[in-house]
């Protein structure tokens, strides 16, 4: 398996930095992820300034990205966006910020899979290995730089994901886990520091956000 070029970026020095520099300002992924409605920027989640500091460099690579959850605007479905909300948003953000990226997405609600121009989805549930097994026979022979999962935020459903998918990365590549409540903190604190005996690197923390002290921290797990 092809490292990622992703190996480059020294993901803890980066974060450091950048708390040290305030979680404040705009980026052009801010601006992507904020056109198209998706709730990485905005009044939940300023996860976007991360990630552009992050992936700034690498816009023109022809990176492989998968992110779980498509988003929901079903009401009454656990991780709802809302009624409002048309599925997709971060995935068409993603395929604007990377122009020459391959983009693969996944959801256990049918209605929000959908196909276009260097995106793909896929049907799965999250808690289920059978199925999280069955998305990747279906995906086939791919390795990704950057898989994400903002799907079901509860700390069973990561873990359960990220030990049938790790494997997905390539070496260097990198795998995030948002919106992690602080009910899971419990839990996924100590399952961080545990893979990290097989990570390159592990971030573990949360981003300062005006008007969200309460699920804005992420888990990042870099494969050796």
């Amino acid at each position: 398996m092809d490292e990622s070029v992703l190996n480059r970026i020294d993901l803890a020095a980066e974060f450091d930095a950048l708390k040290r520099a305030g979680f404040a300002g705009e980026t052009p992924l801010c601006h992507l992820m904020s056109s198209f409605g998706s709730d990485k920027v905005g009044s939940r989640h300023n996860y976007t300034l991360l990630y552009d500091r992050w992936l700034g460099g690498f816009r023109s690579e022809p990176l492989t990205l998968f992110e779980l959850g498509i988003g929901t605007n079903k009401v009454d479905a656990p991780s709802t966006m809302g009624a409002g909300y048309q599925p997709g948003a971060s995935l068409r953000a993603w395929r604007a910020y990377f122009p020459h990226a391959r983009i693969l997405g996944a959801d256990i609600d049918r209605d929000t899979l959908f196909e276009e121009d260097r995106i793909r989805t896929f049907w799965t549930d999250q808690i289920d290995p059978m199925a999280i097994r069955a998305l990747w026979r279906e995906v086939g022979d791919v390795s990704f730089d950057i898989v994400i999962d903002d799907g079901l935020h509860r700390a069973p459903a990561n873990i359960r994901f990220f030990l049938e998918s790790f494997g997905r990365l390539k070496p260097g590549g990198i795998y995030i886990v948002e919106d992690i409540h602080p009910k899971a903190d419990a839990v996924m604190r100590p399952f961080a520091e545990c893979v990290a005996a097989v990570a390159k690197c592990v971030v573990y923390g949360a981003l300062e956000h005006p008007g969200n002290q309460y699920n804005n921290r992420i888990f990042v797990f870099q494969k050796a």
